[in-house]
């Protein structure tokens, strides 16, 4: 396992959006990103479309002095979306796809 855990110490988040509704979601992982940044990925608990359920990710803070003090930050850029997007997808392949005889090659 990575210095990141695959799923963090708290199971879920809450998302309060734009218009005034709470989504709680399931933390999939905090995971490095560019700029020595972290980020947090999160699925809705509850989908209601077709197929996989979206997966939203953020810039991820903790406050090293108060764990319950954490904030999560829009990616503003395309370009930080990029770079996070290819962060992620690192991510799940190191913690979800490959088993200890592939990282042992």
């Amino acid at each position: 396992m990575s210095e990141f855990d695959d799923i963090y110490d708290k199971d879920e988040v809450t998302l309060y959006l734009d218009d005034d509704t709470e989504l709680r979601c399931d933390v999939i992982g905090i995971f490095p990103g560019p700029g020595d940044r972290e980020y947090i990925a999160v699925t809705p608990q509850e989908w209601e479309g077709e197929g996989d359920p979206e997966v939203y990710i953020y810039r991820f803070w903790e406050n090293p002095d108060d764990e319950e003090d954490i904030r999560l930050d829009d990616i503003e850029t395309d370009e930080e979306f990029e770079a996070v997007s290819k962060a992620y997808d690192d991510f799940l392949a190191d913690e979800y796809l490959l088993d200890e005889d592939d990282e042992e090659e």
